[in-house]
């Protein structure tokens, strides 16, 4: 939500980014697995836009005694980007070789969500400490900028 006092753009990045990544989910739930594929691609192209812009745009300015170190977000990025190339890597790998009946087919499913959990705890994690130290420590003019023509940006 934004308001008056605080505008609320890394919020509404990472909802916008977690409406997709759960449109894909459910595709992956439906055993879509085409549908799917597009969608997480969609959202990996999303993520690395949404990375670049934070690594470039706004973890230059993390003020010093900040909560945490622009190191760590950075890291942090590092992981995400990996974790979302090895699931994308699964997800190719159902459709290089899908199911051939229905136990196998909820078996690819199973094994999808499975592997999408270490993703998405990693970015629950991260979308929070975003909120609770970048959100707050950088100035608003600069967070408006850097979001600035992006959807759910200023």
């Amino acid at each position: 939500m934004t308001t008056t006092e605080h505008p609320a753009y890394f919020e509404e990045q990472h909802e916008r980014l977690d409406a997709q990544l759960q449109a894909h989910l459910l595709d992956v739930v439906g055993a879509d697995f085409t549908s799917a594929l597009q969608r997480l691609q969609g959202w990996r192209r999303e993520l690395a836009r949404h990375i670049a812009i934070e690594n470039t745009r706004l973890l230059p300015h993390v003020p010093e005694g900040a909560r945490w170190a622009a190191r760590v977000y950075l890291l942090e990025h590092e992981r995400i980007a990996l974790l979302a190339d090895e699931y994308e890597q699964r997800v190719q790998a159902v459709l290089a070789s899908p199911p051939r009946d229905e136990l196998a087919r909820r078996r690819a499913v199973l094994v999808l969500l499975d592997a999408a959990h270490a993703l998405r705890h990693v970015l629950e994690h991260h979308h929070e400490r975003e909120h609770q130290g970048l959100a707050l420590e950088l100035p608003l003019a600069l967070q408006r900028a850097a979001w600035a023509g992006e959807p759910g940006g200023a």
